[in-house]
């Protein structure tokens, strides 16, 4: 049996519009805009250079339903690209890029294998001559949530079967099931050689024999998805496996925690903060988030030349030109390491932590069905991730400081 080896991706989330940031200058706007364009050409080149089999896309190729005609025509030079070194490329679309959304149908490169909305099993032969079968599915709406993994084969004859799915890992009764739900033990009893998982970006593995893999997403999209965003390299003989993370982000979102105890005038927070950022090592061009911490000495004019963005506007000077970007893109209060203070009402304490605990992503999923009722979707414009988790965060200092928000 041959070895193969392949590039797992997925939520490359094409032209994704990056709401929220303030200020920017034109020149790193655009950057910011073409990130995710730029970020799949980076894995493009990493799938040229290092000779793979075939590539693996397992959703969300795009960010809206109604994707750009320039968002498809970005990805089909790059399919063709592929094309021209021989790589075959298998996609299943997630949900939000599901099949029953908008899309100017282009011509897709004969490498480009798409999976329809009903489970089906491709087959690929690689120029070292073993024999690849990929199952998987499209989603056909935007949400699926019944269980889809009972529809994959069990017995497939060919040196190597691999399993495409986009979908939340969880028990039965797990708060992931609206979006085609799984647990590890039902691939597991599948018998494949590899799972290639998308939906969640956090890329994670949950199984190693065999790999139940999420790569994650190839570029981060807001302050919530920070760190190294990229795909795995895989190569497989037989049951055995290696993989290998590449980092494909163009930009880096990260997030630095500036202590301001002992501060007592304002040019020592612009200072303080200007050095961590000066200090801060990052493997490539940031866009940080300042979190300030040991704030309990500030006055209440203090903290609204904060809030009220006068101090990130001091920051936010002329785009660094040195060898790499540090932009600071906003600042906050460190709120969930004060949130104990003068906190003695049980219910109140409560209703505090029920709101920190809240994930951005599950809480967007969760208002999903608001958007879509047939008397409220015609007034009702979605919250983005980065909304919502803006308004838990105005919630909890409304809770705490309530005097401060009349």
């Amino acid at each position: 049996m041959e070895k193969i080896r392949f590039i797992h991706c997925a939520d490359l989330h094409l032209d994704s519009p990056f709401v929220g940031l303030k200020h920017v200058p034109p020149e790193l706007f655009d950057r910011i805009q073409n990130s995710t364009f730029a970020a799949f050409e980076n894995l493009v080149k990493e799938a040229i250079q290092k000779k793979i089999d075939f590539m693996i896309i397992s959703g969300d190729l795009f960010d809206e339903e109604d994707r750009s005609i320039r968002a498809q025509a970005r990805l089909l030079n790059q399919f063709n690209l592929l094309n021209d070194f021989g790589i075959p490329v298998y996609v299943i679309h997630g949900n939000h890029d599901h099949l029953g959304s908008f899309r100017l149908e282009l011509d897709m490169p004969r490498n480009v294998h798409v999976f329809n909305k009903e489970t089906e099993v491709k087959e690929l032969v690689t120029k070292s001559g073993s024999v690849v079968k990929l199952a998987g599915f499209s989603y056909g709406t935007r949400h699926i949530r019944e269980r889809r993994i009972s529809d994959y084969p069990k017995q497939l004859e060919a040196d190597y079967v691999i399993g495409l799915l986009h979908g939340s890992e969880g028990s039965v009764h797990s708060s992931h099931e609206s979006y085609a739900p799984f647990t590890i033990n039902e691939l597991k009893e599948k018998n494949y050689h590899y799972w290639a998982l998308g939906h969640i970006h956090q890329r994670q593995v949950l199984h190693h024999e065999p790999p139940i893999v999420y790569p994650g997403n190839i570029q981060g999209r807001h302050r919530k998805e920070t760190g190294e965003k990229g795909c795995y390299l895989v190569e497989l003989l037989d049951h055995d496996a290696v993989l290998e993370f590449i980092s494909t982000q163009d930009l880096l979102w990260e997030k630095i925690e500036v202590s301001l105890e002992g501060v007592e005038r304002f040019g020592e927070i612009f200072q303080r903060i200007s050095r961590t950022a000066e200090e801060y090592e990052g493997i490539d061009d940031c866009l940080l988030q300042v979190v300030l911490e040991d704030y309990q000495s500030l006055s209440p004019e203090m903290i609204e030349a904060i809030e009220g963005g006068d101090l990130l506007q001091a920051l936010q000077t002329d785009l660094q030109t040195g060898e790499r970007i540090k932009w600071i893109h906003s600042i906050k209060l460190s709120r969930i390491e004060n949130v104990d203070i003068d906190v003695k009402d049980p219910f109140i304490s409560d209703v505090i932590a029920a709101l920190t605990d809240i994930d951005v992503e599950e809480g967007v999923k969760a208002l999903a069905e608001i958007y879509e009722h047939p008397s409220l979707y015609r007034y009702i414009d979605p919250l983005s991730e980065e909304e919502l988790s803006h308004l838990v965060e105005e919630a909890v200092d409304l809770i705490l400081h309530p005097a401060r928000n009349q």
